[in-house]
C-alpha cells in the first residue's frame, strides 16, 4: 500500500503539471515559460544529485 502511495504521489503531480503546462501553453509568456521551464531543470538535477549521492553513501 505504501508503495502504490509512492508511486501515484509523484506520477499525479507530473501528470498535473504536464496538463497544466499542455492546456496553458498558449496563454503564458515567454518569460513565465523559461522560468517554469528553469525551475524544472533544477529540479530535476537536484533529485538526480540527491539520488546519487544516497546511492552513493548508502
Amino acid at each position: 500500500m505504501t508503495l502504490a502511495f509512492g508511486l501515484l504521489i509523484p506520477l499525479l503531480g507530473t501528470m498535473l503539471g504536464a496538463a497544466f503546462v499542455f492546456f496553458m501553453k498558449d496563454g503564458l509568456s515567454p518569460r513565465v515559460q523559461k522560468t517554469l521551464l528553469g525551475f524544472a531543470s533544477g529540479v530535476m538535477v537536484a533529485a538526480s544529485v540527491w539520488s546519487l549521492l544516497n546511492v552513493m553513501m548508502g
